[in-house]
């Protein structure tokens, strides 16, 4: 793609608060030759743009990033309830964000709070649509397969009707939430929307296997590794041979309760654990407060760490755990370590298995086992040179398959085979 290319780029958040915004920026400073015209919900929290008047409100003020921090009346909660099956006013200003600066493809991201309105207002200009998957919310009610603790295909292999019966809607448990994200599903099912996205792109194998299973045409699905900075150089020894890291969202599916029982099986009791997310919410105050008194001088909850800090984390430990007890759709932390040269310890368990080689970049255990994965911890506790090789061989591997020269040629690609091209059949009946 060597032609100027106006790129509208839709994503919620305009700040970085997870994978789809690191993406979204690292993909402007990895493609200075293009413009980005974004389109986003106007937070405070946001970047400044001079496409911010173009944004939309957000149901709970400028300062309430999530829902659980909205404080609306009855009628309030009605209103939102209707604008997220379909939003009007997302739909009036993106038509008006691309009539005033005639972008040349669009490319959705974090985009499913916009409804089928942004879907409407591209095709009412004929622009193309490429559709990028941060989670599974285009075949389930919950965005993560994930329920009750556990990966759940239900609505995959007996319908939606089961997001109703399960209550999953979004990330709320609540029946009525349930009734409003799975409407928004049927509508775009039965409106056959999809149609009108030319391209939807995964970053794992096991993502695209998962949409084709919940009916998506497989033509229309592409598998494009994620990319992350690999940085100038390597980052050897450790300077804490016996030192642990885990880093990322401190919630329930991530496993973090599995890697605590984990270390507390350890034969190595010199063993320290560090832990770099969030700790506001309840639920990360309710995992500090889990851990016994004997081991709170070894488990440091660091809380949110920017990605220079995590640089620095990365080259203090010796190895890095993933423990996640869902999917997971080749999240950022696990290929920014291996990237730093550190060897990862994951579950065989969906896109986390295509990323680490067992044996060979880092090892796999069950899903949900402490012991096994307090095993594999201390195996490389047990031969740092052994670690250090795994760590090696992993930036082999992120350098050959996740750098962004590769992923944005990839992407430059679809762009230019979008031009032009009339839209095709979207979700299979």
């Amino acid at each position: 793609m060597d032609t100027l290319m106006k790129i509208l780029t839709v994503n919620r958040n305009y700040f970085v608060t997870g994978g789809p915004e690191k993406y979204m920026f690292s993909l402007m400073e990895n493609m200075p030759q293009h413009e980005f015209i974004p389109f986003c919900v106007n937070f405070d929290k946001n970047l400044p743009t001079e496409y911010s008047r173009y944004f939309i409100d957000p149901p709970g003020g400028t300062g309430d990033v999530y829902y659980k921090d909205f404080r609306m009346s009855i009628p309030e909660k009605l209103s939102y309830a209707f604008r997220s099956v379909y939003s009007f006013e997302a739909r009036r200003k993106l038509e008006a964000l691309i009539r005033d600066t005639r972008p040349d493809v669009a490319l959705f991201l974090n985009a499913v709070y916009f409804t089928d309105s942004i879907v409407d207002a591209c095709r009412t200009f004929n622009l193309p649509i490429i559709w990028r998957m941060s989670d599974f919310h285009k075949v389930c009610a919950s965005y993560l397969l994930f329920r009750d603790g556990a990966v759940c295909d239900e609505c995959l292999d007996r319908g939606l009707t089961r997001a109703l019966i399960n209550r999953c809607g979004g990330y709320q448990r609540s029946r009525a939430a349930a009734l409003v994200k799975v409407a928004g599903m049927w509508l775009s099912r039965l409106r056959r929307n999809y149609d009108n996205v030319h391209y939807f792109v995964t970053p794992s194998a096991f993502t695209r296997e998962k949409m084709i299973q919940g009916g998506f045409a497989p033509d229309k699905i592409v598998h494009i590794p994620t990319f992350v900075e690999t940085g100038d150089g390597e980052s050897y020894p450790a300077k804490n041979p016996n030192g642990i890291l885990y880093a990322g969202r401190l919630s329930p599916e991530k496993g973090i309760e599995v890697l605590l029982e984990a270390f507390a099986r350890l034969r190595n009791r010199d063993a320290v654990l560090s832990i770099a997310g969030d700790a506001n919410s309840d639920y990360a105050r309710s995992l500090i407060a889990s851990v016994p008194a004997a081991s709170k001088d070894r488990i440091k909850f660091l809380g949110f760490q920017d990605q220079e800090s995590l640089a620095r984390l990365y080259s203090e430990n010796l190895l890095f755990v993933v423990p996640s007890v869902w999917y997971e759709n080749q999240p950022n932390v696990l290929l920014e370590g291996m990237a730093r040269g550190r060897a990862a310890i994951v579950p065989c368990l969906g896109s986390l298995m295509e990323t680490v080689i067992e044996g060979v970049t880092g090892y796999h255990y069950k899903p949900g086992n402490s012991p096994e994965l307090a095993d594999k911890i201390d195996r490389l506790l047990e031969n740092p040179r052994l670690a250090s090789e795994m760590g090696r061989r992993a930036r082999t591997h992120v350098l050959e398959h996740h750098a962004a020269s590769v992923h944005i040629a990839a992407l430059g690609e679809l762009f230019k085979s979008c031009l032009g091209k009339e839209n095709r059949t979207g979700i299979q009946p």
